[in-house]
This record gives C-alpha cells, sequence and structure tokens, in this order.
C-alpha cells in the first residue's frame, strides 16, 4: 500500500467526519515532527494502538475489502482481571460504498457498532464456537432497545444513529450501501492483536510503500518515534 494512497484516504475521512460534525482529537493531525517532539504522548499513544489504521483485507483490495479507521480511546486490557481503570475503548470508521469488511468474532470483547452518518450500514452475522465454525442456530442481537431473533447469515440494516450490540462469538461483515457511512465502535477494552478472529485467517498486511513524504502518523509508524 502506498503512502500517497493512505494520506488521501485519511484526507477522505477527515472530510466525512467534517460532514457529520464528528471532531477527532488533536493528535489526529500531529505529523511525525510533532511526535518527536512529544516524546511522552508518543508513548502513550503507541502502548494504546491509538490513531491511524488504513486496512487492506486483502492485498490490493482496499476498495473491495478495506476499511478506514482511528482508535479514539483504548484502555488497559490488564486492568480487566481487577475491574479497575479504563475498561472501555472507542473507533471511528469510515466505509466507503460497498466496501466490505470480512467476518470476523472476538472471544472476549463486547462492541457497540454505530451508523454516526451517511448512507445505510450493513451488518451480517451468524454465531460460531470456540474454533470458529459456524452454527446452525438462531441467536439474539439488540438494536438499540430493541432484541432481535436472527438466524444464521441474517443481514441487519444501521441508518443514521441507530446501533447493533455484538457479544463474543458473535461473527460480524459489514459493509456501506448507497454512499459512505461513518460508524463507530464503542466496545470494552481489547486488545486487537489477539482477540480478532478472521474468517478465513487474514494473511500479513503489506509493507507501507514509501512513495511520497508521510503527512498522517499511522499505528504502523509509531515504533519510528518510541
Amino acid at each position: 500500500m502506498r503512502r500517497s494512497f493512505i494520506d488521501a484516504r485519511i484526507d477522505a475521512m477527515l472530510a466525512l467526519c467534517d460532514r457529520h460534525s464528528f471532531k477527532l482529537p488533536p493528535f489526529a493531525l500531529w505529523d511525525e515532527a510533532r511526535y518527536r517532539a512529544q516524546p511522552v504522548s508518543a508513548q502513550r499513544i503507541n502502548a494504546a494502538g491509538l490513531g491511524w489504521n488504513v486496512v487492506e483485507f486483502a492485498p490490493g483490495a482496499y476498495r473491495e475489502q478495506g476499511l478506514t479507521l482511528f482508535t479514539t480511546r483504548m484502555g488497559d486490557w490488564r486492568g480487566l482481571a481487577t475491574g479497575g481503570g479504563r475498561l472501555y475503548a472507542e473507533k471511528a470508521m469510515m466505509a466507503e460504498d460497498g466496501q466490505r469488511a470480512p467476518h470476523h468474532f472476538h472471544i472476549v470483547k463486547t462492541e457497540d457498532i454505530l451508523n454516526r452518518g451517511g448512507a445505510r450500514f450493513v451488518v451480517e452475522l451468524f454465531k460460531v464456537d470456540a474454533q470458529g465454525v459456524r452454527l446452525d442456530e438462531h441467536f439474539k442481537v439488540l438494536k438499540d432497545a430493541e432484541m432481535l431473533d436472527l438466524a444464521p447469515g441474517a443481514r441487519v440494516s444501521l441508518e443514521p444513529g441507530e446501533s447493533l450490540t455484538l457479544e463474543p462469538f458473535v461473527a460480524h461483515s459489514f459493509w456501506a450501501e448507497g454512499g459512505a457511512v461513518l460508524a463507530g465502535e464503542i466496545s470494552l477494552v481489547n486488545d486487537d492483536a489477539t482477540d480478532n478472529y478472521f474468517l478465513p485467517p487474514l494473511a500479513p498486511f503489506a509493507r507501507i510503500e514509501e512513495d511520497a513524504p508521510m503527512r498522517y502518523v499511522t499505528v504502523r509508524d509509531h515504533a519510528k518515534f518510541v
């Protein structure tokens, strides 16, 4: 993935946030010099995995299977055992028209998926067991104040303002339909490196091709500054 492409997708998400009056924290606009000038803050951002991520779930297929996201908040998942501290997380996501995140599930994390503005946001769901095998059984999902009884593979459409609560072992895929969506995720604190199970598993992400100066710092760049 090229640096110029990453920066262009971040530009597009910032514009989408502006259209829907959703403000990201100031460090969303920090450049390399600002990270180097504030090493303590840079270390905190890196430790929590905060910031930008432009993801291709399949190599070269961002338009079909991709996502641009910004992690705004992430506590320390190691505090779950004690029940103390910042035990929640939040992300903002841009899904472009037709762009799909593949099915995945979590073992620990419960999350709310939100449509903060834009087009329709569609979520496709089914239950899995601990090995990620699809289960042929109905299950319940909370859509705001309404409890839904869903069959395997059901699709739930979220209009702006609506949300869906996804518990562990509920595999989900989602995409925008009819335009771009500014989506959100509010969840239990989690370790993204160990509690994201994709069906099928993803190949390692490609290296960033530095074809242009870096205008925005991504999660994958943090190691350069700490």
